[in-house]
């Protein structure tokens, strides 16, 4: 029997002690008091998740050798080393409603540096209820079906009985008004999805002005606080991006992928009045 080659003895070898894709970080449950240790390392930066609709209200930490930045609008921490030597640590307390919540910091150089964290919060009902989010898979565009998400959002503000037997879809009233060439456009409502980590926002106007007005639906923009959130499909009822004297627009935008909640600050981005690009005349 021949044997095989070295070389291909060592590709086999390559093969068997190729390290699996790091998984992706399961959800932990941060409890009042109890020091809950996060590994960083030096030169990289650690961002912990924070799955709540309370934000932090303050945070105190016991010594420079690390710094943070808090993005209120995702609700999450980003932690990195000020220096670049292993072996030391700090405590980093969060203070979320009435309890504070304790990191311990420890930066190391080795095997167990973390770069993702992903917590809830002890009997927190908003960490429960979107548990699934870290579940889900992000989708493309062309999978999402946002024509059915839309008329689920139609239906479950007016059905309640439809909305009870949906544990995973939550409707609520967002009433954001923003002066546009003369007209309110409101960011009026979201739907979640919790098993599929899907907002769906909808987007609804009366054009009041006598001039055909021009908005493409690719033109709305998303943010969370001052974080600009990528837009994953777009769905616009009725043809072409030109809104008549009197009619009604409607615009569903989605969000899919990103954990993000519906408690989370959400305003509409709207591009600058057609007085400075031009108005597009009526047909």
């Amino acid at each position: 029997m021949r044997c095989p080659s070295p070389l291909l003895i060592a590709f086999l070898a390559g093969i068997s002690l190729r390290a699996d894709p790091a998984p992706t970080p399961s959800r932990e449950l941060l409890r009042p008091g109890v020091p809950e240790e996060v590994y960083i390392a030096p030169g990289r930066a650690t961002t912990i998740l924070l799955h709540t609709s309370s934000k932090v209200a303050a945070i105190s930490l016991a010594s420079p050798v690390v710094s943070y930045k808090y993005d209120k609008a995702l609700n999450q921490l980003e932690i990195t080393p000020t220096g670049r030597s292993p072996g030391v640590e700090t405590n980093l307390n969060l203070r979320i409603g009435p309890e504070v919540y304790v990191l311990l910091v420890r930066v190391v150089n080795d095997v167990r540096a973390q770069y993702l964290r992903d917590f809830g919060l002890e009997e927190d009902p908003a960490a429960d209820e979107e548990a699934a989010l870290g579940q889900a898979r992000p989708l493309k565009p062309s999978e999402i079906d946002l024509v059915g998400a839309a008329e689920s959002l139609e239906r479950a503000e007016t059905d309640p009985i439809f909305l009870r037997a949906r544990p995973a879809l939550r409707v609520e009233a967002l009433d954001r008004l923003y002066l546009w060439n003369d007209c309110l456009v409101s960011l009026n409502a979201v739907a979640q999805f919790l098993d599929l980590d899907l907002l769906v926002f909808r987007v609804r106007w009366v054009n009041r002005t006598a001039e055909a007005l021009y908005l493409d639906a690719c033109q709305y923009g998303l943010f969370a606080g001052a974080t600009r959130i990528p837009i994953t499909a777009r769905y616009k009822i009725g043809a072409g991006p030109l809104i008549l004297p009197g009619q009604v627009e409607t615009v569903y935008l989605a969000v899919q992928g990103y954990r993000l909640g519906r408690h989370n600050r959400w305003e509409l981005g709207l591009p600058p009045d057609a007085a400075a690009l031009g108005r597009k005349p009526a047909p």
